[in-house]
């Protein structure tokens, strides 16, 4: 660490769980295990173990009245040792869990001697510097205790309605630090004895504009946890605690063993990606950098936040939150067959952070708007360092988990208050965007719509029950055509909609956001993705132009008025009757060199309404006939030239030629042999294993906005200069990767093989 973290009152922050925890000795663990477990009784109780975890997910959903919880799924339950390490995660937001086990390793630490860990007792915190990823996502942590020894813990992360603070719905654009916030709630005892404490339970209320429904989500976590006790005790009770204990280590001692088996498929190396956030609030016109390293060395894997920019207004994560977004990306391509054991992996993964910084913020430091900003980019960003990794990887099903930049890699919060058609008060945010677009894989498409490759229960809300809850009335609500990024294997659509006030007089909206002037990146020459956009049509009178033409519009273009871009950092807003409010997230990265797409694949594009014939054009090289068929001759000479562009005019000698058949694949354009690098095309040397391959590319730079027909000028929010900087082989013109970037920026080393 390159800085001090800060202390207070003894205590550390960042909390950093030491390998062994400092707990007060009047605690006595539960740690006799059944070295041996047979084949059948190990199956029953994990299974029970797995549905005991569902169910309380389950109960948490009947429960809640959020629909944050119903449709979102913004939340998650998990189960845990007796040493707070991971036994399952729940098949929900899977990176809420993992700030949970930060939660009960703290509160073994500074809770056991003062009040005391007891049975029927739970702790609840929502602070993000030891349990929680921001101060909405509120954390409750039971003790499960068989025979006076603590057994195992139970938990569950439900992200809150409104916790108070100077902003409905928790999102502050504008704060200056962590004061102006929701207030962070260090571990409490909620429950005392199986009694929930009504002083504290009115406290908590109090802090909230909705204190009924926060009270209702507070009821439901905590019947989640006194299920999941109940259900396990009884489990203990039939099989006895050392054999339900035997299966826990066993389950975490498999998770290992498959983790190492792939980690052993692939050579040592560091790979790196960065993307960009705009604004670090309103009035603010600059981007910051969000960077993240893996290195595998032998049986670690190394994650690192060097080159992200130093913490800087409402844009910051703190670390919990940040390994939880590493963790989810793990546990989704590493630990697909593990039923979401990430513990196997946790003890071979090292986090190497520079304290201060937007990925690792020390307190105070403004951390609301962490989960849809920095910590959603962080799990975009895992996904295509991982990737890199695994296309290194001398292991096909590995190979196959390799997959270009997830839809909605920022998550685009339209905050909204006010008074709704019923006269009450209410404060919310748009949940349609959980219809995230899934990203391009190695072998397939994304999915237009499909959701997030870590969440995978979350659902769009019907329009009906947002027009029920809220006073809006939705215009449309669609895919947005050629919003996934181009490529070999396509990135999914992401969605767009339009709304209008109904039965009120006036919204209050703000954003918190990104990812609104720079696009994520694609993957192995894969294109950019739609941006976000926040848009409002004033004066547009839709009410009175559907009445006049008896049809509601289906496109910005159909409406009149005056266009206002609303900036992702926004506060404030406001909007009239009159005026439509608009809002399309961000699209997927496409993977792989869009001119090596299947034409017959873009055809069905076409039909589908997926891309335009225009876009076609432009992106994927296709020329089309009168009857919208591929011309097949005119294809290949229309990519033949944009393949020679790329080349640009100075000529090049010849390169040696590599044997394809001694050579194994290390990204989708590049190939590695006797120490070189070289083109999986046309199987020419680009260069020597240890060099930066991109230093000996082709390279042609664009505006950004040349990276997806949806993407605007980005001045229209920043006034940094930017560019979409295109690597291509230097014989036959494959795009080999891409990058946006400064145009000072040295091409970023994005894989550097130590022992290949």
């Amino acid at each position: 660490m390159s800085q001090p973290a800060i202390k207070w009152d003894g205590r550390t922050y960042p909390y950093i769980p030491s390998k062994e925890l400092k707990i007060h000795p009047s605690l006595k663990r539960h740690t006799r295990a059944a070295e041996k477990v047979d084949p059948v009784t190990y199956e029953v109780v994990r299974h029970a173990m797995w549905n005991i975890n569902v169910e309380h997910g389950n109960t948490i959903m009947k429960i809640s009245g959020s629909p944050s919880c119903a449709y979102g799924h913004d939340f998650n339950p998990c189960l845990l040792d007796e040493n707070g390490d991971f036994v399952f995660f729940g098949p929900f937001l899977q990176y809420l869990s993992s700030a949970t086990g930060s939660a009960v390793k703290w509160t073994m630490e500074y809770r056991a001697e003062n009040p005391g860990i007891h049975e029927g007792d739970i702790f609840l915190t929502n602070d993000p510097w030891i349990g929680a990823t921001h101060q909405s996502d509120v954390a409750l942590v039971a003790p499960v205790f068989w025979e006076g020894e603590l057994f195992c813990w139970v938990g569950n992360t439900l992200h809150q309605w409104d916790m108070g603070g100077t902003a409905p719905g928790g999102f502050n654009p504008m704060a200056a630090d962590v004061f102006w916030e929701s207030g962070c709630i260090p571990p409490i005892k909620i429950v005392e004895g199986g009694q929930l404490r009504k002083d504290l339970e009115e406290e908590y209320a109090r802090r909230s504009r909705m204190p009924q429904l926060v009270v209702l989500d507070l009821h439901a976590e905590i019947a989640g946890c006194t299920v999941a006790r109940e259900r396990l005790l009884a489990l203990i009770t039939r099989y006895g605690a050392e054999t339900v204990k035997g299966v826990m280590r066993k389950l975490q001692d498999d998770s290992e063993k498959a983790f190492l088996r792939r980690l052993e498929t692939i050579p040592d190396g560091t790979w790196r990606e960065s993307s960009w956030i705009e604004l670090k609030g309103p009035g603010d016109r600059h981007l910051y950098r969000n960077s993240l390293v893996l290195t595998k060395r032998g049986d670690k894997l190394i994650f690192s936040n060097e080159g992200s920019d130093p913490q800087a207004g409402t844009l910051n994560c703190t670390m919990v939150a940040w390994k939880g977004a590493i963790a989810s990306m793990i546990c989704s391509q590493m630990l697909f067959d593990q039923m979401f054991v990430v513990e196997g992996a946790y003890r071979h993964m090292e986090f190497e952070v520079v304290p201060g910084t937007i990925s690792c913020a020390t307190f105070p430091a403004a951390v609301s708007a962490a989960p849809p900003g920095v910590l959603l980019q962080t799990l975009a960003l895992s996904g295509l360092v991982i990737s890199k990794m695994l296309a290194c990887s001398a292991d096909e099903q590995l190979r196959s988990e390799v997959q270009s930049c997830m839809g909605a890699a920022m998550y685009p919060v339209c905050a909204f208050s006010g008074l709704d058609q019923r006269g009450a008060p209410y404060a919310s945010f748009l949940l349609d965007p959980v219809g995230a677009a899934l990203a391009g894989l190695s072998w397939k498409d994304g999915v237009d719509t499909g959701g997030w490759p870590w969440d995978l229960q979350s659902t769009m809300p019907n329009v009906e029950d947002n027009e029920w809850f809220y006073p809006i009335l939705y215009l449309w609500r669609k895919e947005l055509v050629n919003s996934g990024g181009a490529g070999k294997y396509r990135g999914g659509n992401a969605g767009e909609l339009a709304f209008i006030p109904h039965g009120t007089d006036h919204i209050s909206l703000f954003t918190a956001s990104g990812h609104c002037a720079v696009p994520g990146p694609g993957l192995h020459g894969g294109l950019s993705p739609a941006t976000t956009r926040f848009t409002i049509q004033h004066g547009a009178n839709a009410a009175e132009q559907v009445r006049e033409t008896r049809r509601m519009p289906v496109s910005a273009a159909e409406l009149h008025g005056k266009t206002e871009y609303v900036a992702p950092k926004a506060f404030d807003v406001s909007q009239a009757p009159t005026d439509v409010f608009l809002l399309s997230w961000a699209g997927a990265g496409g993977y792989g060199d869009p001119l090596e797409r299947d034409p017959a694949h873009v055809v069905l594009d076409l039909q589908r309404g997926s891309v335009t014939p225009e876009w076609a054009y432009e992106a994927y090289g296709v020329v089309l006939d009168r009857q919208m068929q591929v011309d097949m001759q005119a294809t290949e000479r229309r990519r033949a030239k944009l393949r020679k562009a790329r080349l640009g005019k100075a000529a090049r000698p010849a390169r040696q030629k590599i044997d394809p058949t001694q050579a194994r694949r290390i990204a989708e354009g590049l190939l590695l042999t006797d120490g070189r690098i070289a083109c999986s095309k046309c199987n020419r040397e680009i260069c020597q294993v240890s060099e930066n391959y991109k230093l000996h590319c082709a390279v042609t730079e664009r505006p950004v906005t040349a990276a997806n027909a949806h993407i605007l000028p980005p001045k229209i929010y920043v006034d940094d200069k930017m560019v979409f900087r295109s690597y291509a082989c230097p014989s036959c013109g494959l795009l080999i990767q891409m990058e946006i970037a400064r145009p000072t920026d040295p091409p970023l080393w994005d894989m550097q093989l130590a022992n290949p």
